[in-house]
């Protein structure tokens, strides 16, 4: 076999590994077909109106709503597991919308308000009255099912007459 011929037959080993390769890591990425409803899907989570801090509890007083403060970092591992699972949960997404002024905060950006709420590990999630009193306040990842039970105990002000444990018993 001619030398030009074995090159020739490497060159297009290569690229049908090349080929192979790039298809099967396509493989995980969203088909044409179901981009549309993953793309749907992604942008529930932006459709929690986060606020800065500031405007957040501004809001709030406004419309009499409670708020939901949200430290996080862009490294954080559960901050993420929060962002891709909770936070895309549609029955969380529609009563956090509907029912609370949503305020995030980076910490990493703003050191200073995250060492005023003292906060030390991450995510951290509060709970405020309408009047940016503190209520209640959760260090770590909550689920879905949880968090919509904890967004439900603070809006209804269950927790002026009942412990958490007490409130859950009764959903």
């Amino acid at each position: 076999m001619k030398k030009e011929n074995i090159l020739v037959i490497i060159l297009i080993c290569i690229c049908a590994g090349g080929i192979f390769l790039y298809m099967n890591s396509r493989q995980d990425q969203p088909s044409a077909a179901s981009f549309s409803a993953n793309s749907i899907d992604n942008s529930l989570n932006s459709l929690i109106d986060w606020k800065s801090f500031d405007q957040g509890l501004t809001l709030a007083k406004d419309q009499s709503k409670p708020v939901f403060l949200y430290f996080y970092a862009d490294w954080c591992t559960f901050c993420t597991k929060l962002k891709k699972t909770t936070f895309k949960d549609k029955a969380v997404l529609a009563y956090l919308m509907q029912n609370f002024i949503s305020i995030k905060v980076d910490t990493e950006k703003d050191r200073q308000l995250a060492a005023d709420w003292q906060v030390t590990g991450l995510p951290t999630l509060w709970f405020l009255d309408s009047e940016g009193q503190k209520l209640n306040a959760i260090p770590g990842y909550v689920d879905e099912k949880n968090f919509l039970l904890v967004l439900k105990y603070h809006f209804t002000r269950a927790y002026e007459n009942q412990t958490f444990q007490e409130f859950v018993k009764i959903q």
